[in-house]
């Protein structure tokens, strides 16, 4: 965890903020446009692009990220919140794995002790976890998705392959063979019939 933690100032207007941003096409870059566009022009309110730089919803140029457009759909915002807090808070977390239920004066001892910061920051740090923790759900997980994994080509076993998967499986298999040889004396025609044979049945 970066002890280096953003606040906000103030939180009063923080969960409308997450509302409106919910409403709103995703941007190309979150920044102070963004949120005045929202309704949101107080430098209080600025400070969540810190916030959500911290959280993992926008890359340090301000884009938003995957998490971000998680976020937006309505059916995963509280869930992918609730996420993004326990990765960026993760030594919170070790500490108590119900940290969002610890009380704002809880969580002020616990950031003034990690971060060396003062009361009056710590107070805002705390405030402003316990604000963004309120907003989201940490009784549901959303389930992992697992990548198709491509089965190889099967391709034709060679014969030593054959001969050892019949062996490990205890099956035996038989092979009959009729040659009709012609009538001739001539040694070659019959080494040469053999040769054909031991080539195709070698393939």
């Amino acid at each position: 965890m970066d002890i280096n933690v953003p606040y906000m100032p103030s939180v009063k207007n923080l969960h409308a903020i997450l509302d409106k941003i919910q409403h709103a096409a995703v941007p190309e870059a979150f920044g102070y446009d963004f949120l005045h566009d929202l309704g949101f022009s107080s430098s209080n309110d600025r400070s969540i692009v810190k916030l959500f730089k911290y959280l993992g919803f926008l890359d340090p140029s301000s884009r938003p990220q995957a998490s971000y457009r998680d976020f937006v759909d309505h059916t995963k915002t509280k869930i992918v919140l609730a996420e993004r807090l326990r990765s960026a808070f993760d030594d919170l977390y070790v500490s108590n794995k119900k940290a969002q239920e610890m009380t704002v004066d809880q969580l002020k001892g616990w950031f003034k002790s990690k971060t060396g910061k003062g009361d009056s920051v710590a107070i805002k740090i705390a405030t402003t976890f316990k604000s963004l923790a309120d907003y989201a759900d940490f009784s549901t997980v959303l389930p992992k998705e697992h990548p198709k994994i491509k089965e190889p080509e099967k391709l034709p076993l060679a014969k030593e392959e054959r001969k050892l998967i019949l062996e490990e499986h205890g099956l035996g298999l038989v092979y009959r063979f009729e040659i009709h040889l012609p009538d001739t004396q001539n040694i070659d025609t019959f080494r040469a019939i053999f040769r054909a044979m031991r080539e195709e049945l070698m393939q």
